[in-house]
């Protein structure tokens, strides 16, 4: 705890001394300084290029707030501004000695066709088309038509994604370790939100009434995000106050169907779900340079599982206390931002943010059976659990005169589960990074972004004593550094390098470097070729190297010589632009590849002579090849009507390429021969040499029509038939054992999964809006993760407000 103490200690001292000589920097100075601004929004405009037409090495870019402010000699000058997609603007101005000229820029758009700027690429913003990754981009309007209120149901709309029981697959990078050590990294404002000691997200706490853009990478991005972004990230930017005050209120009520299977319905009277939200935005002060943001939301959901029951000739015993309100949802959540821009130091911001989350919630590893039990947990496998998490982050950015960029931020992240099972757990994560920027103008335009990232976590829990104290803490340092350069007009070069240090308790540390390139192309106007390679790495969590559990007669075994994965991967991509008349848009497709090594399983085997259980394992190298379409876009057909859109079709073919290789040895008792662990003895089909938990084939796509004020919305999911899962489930399907009827619902349901949902809302007033929402629209009783059952049929009533 020594170490946490300083490591947080010292970056305090960090931040406060940067903020000290920044203070000290705020003198009058020879030269010019003001605003860009957009001329179609009045909004300020970030990163525009404001320099001397004859020297442009004299020069800055602007700021968040769109604040610029650079050293000029004595004289008159021809200042240019100009920034991607929109018209260069230009003013003369004369200089005297001592003197600072304040002079506005107010730039024009060229085209609406290609107006989406992104962060997550490359830590900086970009234009879309310019990126050399593939990126999916999800807006708030999205979000807030389809009523969503734990961010991965609307996740689940992104082609190539799939939440699966709440674990994120891209592109069949990963599989199913029941909610441990994701390969996908998870963002809210740059900084990772992973649960400490588990790696693994917890949705409902992200802030979803309180997002302005979501980016998803697709693809190795370690270099950039370190740990965990093995096979991509999922970035949630959250809103600031813009010119205009912004407010936002939601309630709805809504009901669970009864399931397809009446027999399978548990519950009397209706299953309600309610809840309401709200968010505010606003800048405060005489000068408006204190931006104020806060945000809220208060739910009860009944949910669809209900309490186990007992099952004939086994032996687990059933919590009969248990009913029908200890299994519904119940949780709060508040928001805020705070961030202030000092008048008398031109380029400096500071401030901070915070989130804190309470719930009752459950979590069902197995139902009760495939008929009649569909939506009932089996004995011993549904946890309750009490979960209180926040986090603080302070954070201080500014730009100097000379055109750089410099940033702090921290986190502090609390989690604390109180598990009715007695296997409660906490976890503090202890985050802070420096970033510096600048684009060089005299290495014509050359961007150069770096950073030192400082991690560490600090567990207690009884389920990871294994490692031989409740008491475990995981430290991570690393370093980045990033080029991005554009040549001649049409050609974006990127490449970085991130050293990684990892080290658990005392534990041997470990170190791996990993590199990433590309290229963007514009081929002509709209059209854009990209390449990349990157490469990813992910470090064992405190969980998986140390956790040691039974759950419902199936127990959990630690591994601490469990050893880090990595991948590397490369993608060939096309962006296409278009316009129909007024309807703008991008055709995306892909070709990728991404090979993992040590890759780490979840595998059941007899790992002591008197018990048999899970444990994470390296299982050697895989390989992960496919292809992806994408289409997104919106527009007005005419003056009555318009339409906005996003698709997607995902094919990969995610295989083992050693099938051979025994990976682990099992522990019988003496007298019994150990059997081999490999590919082959643990699946439940090898034909193909799939890997286990990915669906190969997705099909993803949203549609939305309004006419005048009435909008109708449909979205289509299509999962192709999980073709390999752990052999074990097949084999304990018996009776006396866990007779969960998998084997027979498998072979009954091996064609693919076709979800749709519905929705249509009304514009009653400027201000107010009601809608009609439907998920699973046709009431399928559907499974995409074995052993657990989807949500039945939900119909809710929205009303909102926004002024």
């Amino acid at each position: 705890m020594n170490f946490i103490y300083y490591h947080f200690r010292d970056n305090c001292c960090f931040l406060l001394l940067i903020f000290l000589c920044l203070n000290a920097s705020g003198q009058n100075f020879t030269g010019v300084k003001g605003i860009v601004k957009s001329a179609e929004y009045d909004e300020a405009i970030a990163g525009a290029l404001v320099f001397d037409l004859s020297n442009p090495q004299q020069g800055t870019s602007s700021d968040p707030n769109g604040n610029f402010q650079f050293a000029l000699s004595p004289g008159t000058h021809t200042l240019v501004c100009a920034l991607l997609g929109m018209k260069k603007d230009t003013f003369e101005v004369v200089i005297n000695e001592g003197q600072t000229v304040s002079h506005n820029f107010v730039l024009q758009p060229i085209s609406k066709m290609l107006d989406v700027v992104v962060v997550s690429a490359g830590k900086y913003e970009q234009k879309l088309e310019e990126l050399t990754v593939s990126m999916e981009i999800l807006k708030p309007a999205l979000i807030e038509n389809k009523n969503t209120t734990n961010i991965s149901t609307v996740l689940n709309s992104v082609p190539g994604l799939t939440i699966l029981d709440g674990e994120p697959q891209i592109r069949s990078g990963s599989g199913f370790s029941f909610g441990v050590g994701s390969r996908v990294g998870i963002l809210i404002d740059d900084i990772p939100i992973l649960i400490g000691d588990q790696g693994r997200p917890e949705w409902s706490f992200i802030p979803i009434e309180n997002i302005e853009q979501i980016e998803i990478v697709k693809g190795a991005s370690s270099v950039l995000y370190g740990s965990s972004a093995l096979s991509g990230i999922i970035h949630v930017r959250t809103t600031y106050p813009k010119e205009k005050p912004l407010t936002k209120a939601e309630v709805y009520y809504g009901q669970y169907a009864a399931p397809e299977n009446k027999e399978a319905k548990w519950w009397t009277g209706a299953a309600s779900q309610y809840g309401l939200s709200f968010l505010h935005a606003t800048r405060l002060g005489k000068k408006k340079n204190l931006d104020l943001t806060i945000s809220g939301r208060g739910l009860q959901d009944h949910n669809f599982i209900g309490p186990a029951q007992p099952v004939k000739y086994i032996a687990i015993p059933v919590d009969t206390t248990q009913g029908d309100k200890d299994v519904a949802t119940r949780l709060g959540r508040f928001n805020f931002s705070l961030r202030y821009r000092p008048e008398k130091i031109t380029g400096l911001a500071y401030g901070i943010n915070g989130n804190f989350f309470q719930s009752h919630d459950n979590f069902t590893l197995i139902w009760l059976n495939d008929s009649s039990g569909m939506y009932r947990a089996f004995p011993g496998t549904m946890t309750v659990s009490e979960t209180k998490m926040y986090y603080v982050d302070p954070f201080i950015t500014y730009f100097s005169s000379t055109g750089f960029k410099h940033e702090l931020h921290g986190r502090v992240f609390g989690n604390d589960v109180k598990n009715n099972n007695g296997q409660s757990n906490s976890s503090t994560v202890y985050y802070s990074e420096y970033r510096i920027s600048k684009e060089l103008v005299k290495l014509n335009a050359l961007r150069f972004t770096g950073g030192i990232v400082m991690n560490a976590v600090a567990s207690h829990a009884e389920l990871y004593s294994a490692s031989g104290h409740p008491d475990n803490t995981l430290r991570n340092y690393s370093g980045y550094i990033q080029l991005d350069k554009k040549l001649f007009e049409v050609l974006n070069l990127s490449g970085g390098f991130r050293g990684e240090y990892f080290s658990i308790n005392s534990e041997p540390s470990s170190f791996k470097p990993v590199v990433r390139g590309g290229l963007s192309l514009a081929i002509s106007k709209g059209t854009f070729f990209r390449a990349s390679y990157g490469e990813g790495y992910r470090y064992p969590t405190i969980t998986e190297k140390f956790i040691f559990t039974s759950v419902g007669g199936i127990s959990v075994f630690p591994n601490p010589e469990l050893k880090p994965e990595t991948s590397h991967g490369a993608e060939l991509g096309m962006k296409q632009g278009f316009k129909i008349r007024n309807v703008y848009g991008f055709l995306d497709a892909a070709v990728f590849q991404e090979t993992y090594s040590n890759t780490i399983e979840y595998t059941y085997a007899l790992w002591r002579p008197d018990s048999a259980g899970f444990k994470f394992v390296n299982t050697g190298e895989t390989r992960v090849r496919g292809f992806e379409l994408s289409l997104a876009g919106k527009g007005k057909l005419n003056r009555s009507w318009s339409i906005s859109f996003l698709a997607g079709y995902t094919n990969t073919l995610p295989q083992t390429l050693e099938r051979d290789l025994v990976y682990a040895v099992d522990n019988p008792s003496p007298g019994f021969t150990p059997t081999q662990l490999s590919y082959l003895s643990t699946s439940t089909d090898t034909s193909d040499n799939i890997l286990k938990y990915r669906f190969r084939k997705t099909w993803k796509a949203d549609l939305e029509i309004t006419w005048k004020k009435i909008s109708i919305g449909c979205s289509m999911n299509y999962y192709s038939f999980m073709e390999n899962i752990d052999k074990v489930f097949y084999d304990i399907d018996v009776p006396f054992r866990l007779p969960t009827g998998i084997k027979k619902y498998r072979e009954a349901n091996n064609d693919g999964t076709l979800v749709l949902d519905g929705r249509i809302r009304v514009d009653v007033t400027q201000h107010f809006t009601i809608a009609l929402i439907s998920s699973n629209l046709t009431n399928l009783s559907y499974s995409l993760r074995p052993l657990k059952i989807e949500s039945p049929r939900t119909i809710r009533f929205q009303l909102s407000a926004k002024f």
